[in-house]
């Protein structure tokens, strides 16, 4: 049942599983009597002992071992079947201490039927190269599934052992039978390929010589072999691995000048250890290789030193070049002298030959094996790019010489540097007007190659100079151009004086090169002024409205000091003249102002009434100090306003309304409407109190919440003013019907508009064309009452009424009572109430003053009341009683403006109108 014999190897017993969590190993070895481990007869060397195992067995045990370095190639050839249950395997392991190689049978699909062997191969080449190691089965299983095993037999090892003995094959590129025919000064190379047929590594011993040894002093035989720093006619190589091949050049020159001879050509391959011979090269019954050296004409021409490159030589210039030349050859000759060059830019006129006396020559007759001395003189072009150039010069024999020498030599020419910067102008005169100038600057490239260039400026930096371009494009050599331009704002205020400017080219290629040019500019004194554009267009302006004042800025943009006369214009219906300024004869003008400085001219303006629209206010300024003989120096600013309507706001009036009867809440709506198409709007609202209307009622007033709102897109809001119309007012018209304009102004950032409604106040009680006897006495009385300033002492009452009540707008003062009328008709004033007064006009200070413009009437004591004559008696007003007549003063004081005395008389009838 066994492949080979009748025993084998398995790991369980037949009919059996093998056992679990095993780990156990069959090293392959022997058991001697002996108390050594020498080779009993396998073949396989010397083993080594195991202590353990020989412990164990109570015998000496001895494992194989094998040397990996005594064998080129190695195989281990075994049969088995069977199969390992999972996470199990069987190997054979070759352990070499340090490092465990192993083939492993549990993945080599084996026939799982019994006794159906299958052969494995181990291929044990290059196994430990350096080292020794045994050999054993590794047996490994688990906790898990079990089975029969796999069964090995038959360990067969084939290997081809490294022995010392080799032999080599020489395939050689000879002429053999025939004989190297060869001519003066030239090099003859015979080439091999060298291959070691043995299995180990050996080296070789290589020698060559000529039968004339008058050639070998020289050493014109070298050997060129895997040996790197040995080339003579005697080499030893290096290691040539086994079975592996090496290459190998054996070189013979050939004397300059040798005369025609036959001799032989040694060559023989020995061992590199005992010299023993392993190879001879030639025809077996001369031991050689048959060399002929032949009747020719030969030179020689080469530089006279070596150098990368040759020469290096800008363009249109020269170098020369020493040169050697000799007549190698075995003939006496004449050569004529040239070159060939293989760029089209170059020709025979680049290059002249001359002796060692100097002379130029073109031909040369030279005998066997003389020498002289040449020189190669290399004129390069004017217009050549920068590069490498190969240039080869030639000595070509004459007939019959028809042998040609061709050095080759390497010609530099480097990048030739050479700009010119020229700007159009180089001195040129210009005033610090602020007003852009520029230099048109030509760069032009005469060096050799496309080169760029950095561009830069040293100057003032108060010129405020630069360039149009930090860098060039590439400008193509000889005589390519490219324009660039030296900008100058010439700012305000440069100093009169001469500056220079220097502009400098660099390239980029070499920063080191660069080229300077200076420009010199020339700045005059310079007159210049300029006034500021004001826009006011950010507010809208009321024609009729009271004068404002703007300050207005002259700048002298000039070099020097200088002063400035102020002119405006404006249509007619605007209004503007400057405050802060100096006369003289020509005119009224600014102080004189530093150069670069301003001067704050302060402007009143104004809009008549009938302003309507968009205005302009140009005011314009004139230089004082500027030359006579030269044109004015004017600057101009313009002043641009809104007045008036702008249409983002729409405002609707109510209907005329006619009172004829007393009421404290007649109600006006106005409608306000915000057309702008995208903003919102802040709407202030008022009352105008200029009207004639507010001499005749005591207030019109409009809601805190309606005076200021903001008002959104295409929204709008009604807003009510309150008329409060008493029966004295009614009774106070001087006709018996009187209409008046009540104007409600309504104000935004963008807008100002108003609207006017008619106010018709009918008298309850008619005028009569004529007064009565009575009626004219009473008028009279009235008169010499207003004569003693009761009537002022009523307009007291009026104002003291009018500051309190919640009235939109200021007062406004009544200076004068001479248009007064009496309103009382036939009834005579009580001894407790003070008589009745028109109300104070609003929107005047002094009317809203302490004393309401009646200072004097003040300082006076109260004048008696008096009373209806026949019915009662005329008594005087006396003293107050503090105690008891005394209104109570407010938490708050006294309201502004008032005096004890004055709220002792009307201090009541303030807290009264202050409950209602």
């Amino acid at each position: 049942d066994s492949a080979e014999g009748d025993k084998h190897w398995r790991v369980a017993r037949e009919n059996s599983d093998y056992a679990s969590n095993r780990h156990d190993r069959l090293w392959w070895g022997w058991f001697t009597p002996f108390q050594n481990c020498d080779d009993p007869g396998h073949g396989l060397g010397y083993g080594i002992q195991d202590l353990s195992l020989s412990e164990k067995y109570g015998s000496r045990f001895c494992k194989m071992n094998l040397r990996g370095f005594d064998y080129l190639t190695m195989q281990m050839v075994t049969y088995a079947w069977g199969e390992m249950g999972p996470g199990d395997s069987i190997s054979i392991e070759a352990d070499a201490s340090s490092s465990v190689e192993s083939f492993n049978y549990t993945g080599l699909g084996l026939s799982p039927i019994d006794y159906d062997w299958s052969m494995s191969v181990w291929n044990m080449t290059g196994l430990h190269q350096t080292g020794e190691y045994n050999l054993a089965f590794k047996f490994d299983s688990d906790s898990s599934q079990a089975s029969g095993g796999i069964a090995i037999d038959s360990f067969l090892i084939f290997a081809i052992e490294r022995v010392p003995q080799y032999t080599v094959d020489v395939d050689c590129d000879d002429p053999l039978p025939n004989a190297y025919l060869v001519v003066p000064a030239e090099v003859e190379s015979l080439y091999c390929r060298i291959t070691n047929n043995g299995y180990v590594d050996v080296t070789l011993r290589l020698y060559t010589e000529v039968t004339n040894q008058s050639w070998m002093y020289g050493y014109p035989i070298r050997i060129d072999s895997n040996n790197p720093v040995d080339h003579d006619n005697f080499v030893v190589t290096d290691v040539v691995k086994a079975l592996e091949t090496t290459d190998v050049w054996f070189n013979i020159t050939i004397p300059d000048g040798a005369i025609v001879q036959e001799m032989m050509w040694f060559v023989d391959i020995n061992d590199g250890t005992t010299n023993s011979t392993k190879a001879t090269l030639g025809l077996p019954e001369v031991r050689g290789i048959p060399l002929s050296v032949q009747a020719a004409y030969s030179c020689k021409l080469e530089p006279e030193t070596l150098a990368y490159p040759d020469a290096t030589i800008l363009p249109g210039e020269n170098a020369t070049i020493p040169m050697k030349f000799k007549n190698t050859g075995n003939q006496i000759a004449t050569w004529n002298l040239g070159a060939s060059f293989a760029d089209t830019s170059w020709g025979p006129e680049n290059v002249e030959w001359y002796d060692a006396q100097g002379d130029l020559v073109t031909s040369l007759d030279l005998s066997i094996n003389e020498e002289l001395d040449l020189f190669a003189k290399i004129l390069t072009p004017d217009q050549i790019p920068p590069g490498m150039y190969q240039i080869t010069l030639i000595a070509s024999g004459r007939a019959p010489a028809q042998f040609m020498s061709t050095p080759m030599i390497e010609i530099e020419v480097p990048v030739q540097y050479d700009i010119d910067v020229m700007p159009f102008v180089t001195q040129f005169d210009a005033p610090a007007d602020g007003v852009f100038r520029s230099v048109e600057v030509l760069l032009v490239n005469n060096g050799n190659s496309e080169e760029a260039f950095d561009l830069y400026l040293d100057a003032n930096w108060r010129l405020g100079a630069s360039l149009n371009t930090d860098r060039t494009l590439g400008i193509t050599p000889f005589g390519g151009d490219s324009t660039f331009f030296l900008m100058l704002p010439m700012p305000y205020g440069l100093e009169p004086e001469t500056y220079e400017i220097k502009i400098i080219a660099r390239s980029v290629s070499d920063p080191t090169f660069e080229q300077t040019k200076r420009v010199y500019l020339t700045i005059p004194e310079t007159h210049l002024v300029e006034v500021e554009d004001l826009d006011m267009l950010q507010e809208v302006f009321r024609g009729g409205d009271a004068p404002r004042t703007v300050n207005w800025e002259v700048t002298n943009n000039g070099n020097v000091d200088d002063a400035f006369y102020i002119d405006f214009d404006h249509l007619s219906d605007v209004s503007a003249e400057a405050m802060n300024l100096v006369s003289d004869s020509n005119g009224l003008r600014t102080p004189f102002i530093a150069s670069g400085e301003s001067y704050n001219v302060t402007v009143t303006y104004s809009f008549d009434d009938e302003a309507f629209g968009d205005r302009t206010i140009t005011m314009k300024a004139t230089s004082k100090a500027s030359p006579s003989d030269s044109p004015s120096v004017v600057g101009t600013g313009i002043a641009e306003f809104h007045v008036g309507d702008q249409g983002w706001i729409v405002l609707l009036p109510p209907n005329d309304v006619t009172i004829s009867e007393p009421d404290n809440d007649i109600e006006l709506t106005f409608s306000v409407k915000n057309d702008h198409p995208t903003d919102a709007q802040l709407i202030r609202t008022d009352v105008d109190r200029d009207s004639d209307l507010f001499f005749n009622i005591v207030n019109a007033r409009i809601e805190q919440e309606d005076r200021d709102f903001v008002l959104d897109v295409n929204t709008t809001r009604l807003i009510v003013v309150t008329l409060e119309v008493t029966e004295e007012n009614l009774d106070s018209l001087s006709d018996n019907s009187m209409s008046f304009e009540l104007t409600l102004d309504v104000d935004s950032d963008i807008d100002k508009i108003s609207r006017t409604v008619m106010i018709t106040l009918i008298r309850p009680v008619p005028i009569d064309e004529g007064p009565t006897a009575g009626e004219a006495a009473w008028f009279g009385g009235n008169i010499l009452f207003l004569l003693a300033g009761v009537g002022l002492v009523l307009g007291l009452l009026a104002v003291t009424l009018r500051t309190m009540r919640s009235a939109t707008g200021p007062l406004e003062e009544i200076s004068s009572l001479d248009d007064y009328e009496m309103s009382v008709a036939g009834s005579g004033w009580s001894s407790s109430d003070p008589p009745g007064a028109p109300p104070l006009p609003s929107s005047d200070e002094v009317a809203n003053s302490m004393y309401g413009g009646t200072k004097e009437i003040f300082e006076q004591p109260p004048p008696p009341i008096p009373v209806k004559q026949g019915d009662e008696d005329v008594t005087e007003v006396g003293p107050v009683s503090s105690s008891e007549e005394i209104p109570p003063i407010p938490e708050t004081g006294l309201p502004e403006g008032w005096t004890m005395e004055q709220w002792a008389h009307y201090g009541k009838r303030w807290l009264d109108q202050q409950n209602d």
